[in-house]
């Protein structure tokens, strides 16, 4: 009976007559690997729906590709093949933009705040009109030129929406080639922009940003055909790495070209360095939780010690009496690690569609979660490991006290 050594184990582990103790203590190894693995799930599934939401959330304001120069602040407008760039594989848009530190003023608040200068595509390419806490998402009222800001830099000047039509805000830039100390009043540009609408998309851009659009940015800071960077958005399902490196090699060294991710690296980095950390964690709590494996296996094996006589006698070798608990022990696990991950992975289908957890006034409605295949084979992989672990060291000591050997 070439499956005689799973037939055994099985009847060990699930008896239809009588529930000991072996089987109850079973079942209870089973259930906390259940639980330790559906926490697993969980909790990985939590970080990886705080990344998904950061890049949700820096896609706004940050394209996929930017492009700036290495050896000057400026790229000049003609310096650049754009035809080139748009026709490049995986590119979908090419924009100019302009980002650059300016002083905010409005009556007498004043605050530093990163200006950033877009194209009039900018509004419908980065979808910011669904994140307006207040006015609208436009970049000209009345022939005009208005400006979004974020709601912490209104709640710091104060500024109030209302009156932006006789008391705009107003920005200042250094003017190039001046110096402050020499003539600090005809150092600056200043120009006055009334704002159009207020944006909440987290707690960084929205403490910082004004968006304007390009032509305004360029006068204030009295730029001529020239912009801080080249924004380029990818087609969906392209790889960043893979086009910024393709990019970076047709533009050459005096350009430098970097990824979203790259430009916000801290963030990203500081994400998976703890969700990471986090599932080293879970991964010991693993390793002790499969430990009643082994006391589980050590009882078992006592308990059925003239089966293994009998066995022994009847001239079973001693490798099919050890791969009868060896079996009976990766059962336990196994068991328990598709429990859990089955769990897991309805908790988080629940909480994607349904909303099991809400978060009031954050965000969003519900807390983010997200599955990734990697992390459940990750999760997977290390619960086949912690039981293959807990099952050999019992059966290898104690089958032969009992004549395995």
């Amino acid at each position: 009976m070439p499956n005689l050594g799973f037939y055994i184990a099985r009847r060990y582990l699930i008896s239809r007559k009588s529930l000991s103790i072996i089987s109850v203590m079973s079942l209870i190894c089973m259930l906390v690997v259940a639980v330790v693995t559906m926490a697993m799930v969980v909790v990985l599934s939590a970080f990886n729906g705080i990344e998904k939401l950061i890049d949700e959330r820096y896609r706004y304001l940050e394209s996929d590709l930017s492009i700036t120069a290495v050896y000057d602040k400026v790229i000049g407008l003609d310096s650049l093949n754009m035809d080139m760039l748009r026709a490049a594989e995986g590119v979908d848009e090419v924009a100019f933009a302009v980002e650059e530190f300016v002083l905010a003023e409005y009556e007498r608040n004043q605050r530093i705040v990163k200006m950033k200068g877009v194209e009039d595509t900018f509004i419908k390419r980065s979808g910011i009109d669904s994140l307006m806490f207040d006015g609208v998402a436009e970049f000209h009222m009345n022939n005009t030129p208005s400006a979004l800001i974020g709601i912490g830099v209104k709640y710091d000047l104060n500024l109030r929406m209302f009156e932006q039509a006789y008391n705009p805000l107003r920005l200042s830039a250094l003017q190039r080639g001046k110096q402050l100390r020499t003539n600090r009043e005809g150092a600056f540009n200043r120009r006055n922009i009334p704002v159009a609408g207020i944006f909440s998309i987290n707690i960084d851009f929205d403490s910082d940003y004004v968006i304007v659009p390009l032509g305004f940015a360029t006068d204030l800071l009295g730029y001529d055909k020239e912009v801080s960077q080249v924004e380029v958005q990818l087609k969906k399902g392209e790889s960043l790495e893979g086009r910024r490196d393709e990019l970076q090699e047709m533009l050459g060294p005096n350009y430098l070209v970097k990824s979203r991710l790259e430009k916000n690296e801290l963030v990203y980095k500081t994400n998976k360095t703890e969700k990471w950390a986090t599932f080293v964690i879970m991964g010991f709590i693993l390793l002790i939780a499969t430990f009643n494996i082994i006391a589980a296996l050590t009882l078992l094996i006592n308990e059925k010690r003239n089966d293994i006589k009998v066995l022994s006698g009847m001239g079973a070798p001693a490798s099919l009496i050890k791969r009868i608990f060896f079996i009976e022990g990766a059962l336990i696990n196994a068991f328990g690690a598709a429990i859990g991950l089955g769990l897991g992975l309805l908790l988080v289908y629940l909480q994607q569609h349904y909303g099991l957890i809400r978060l009031e006034g954050g965000l969003v409605d519900f807390y983010p979660v997200a599955y990734s295949a990697s992390d459940m084979l990750a999760i997977f992989s290390l619960v086949v490991v912690c039981g293959l672990l807990s099952s050999v060291v019992p059966v290898q000591i104690f089958t032969r006290r009992y004549g395995a050997l």
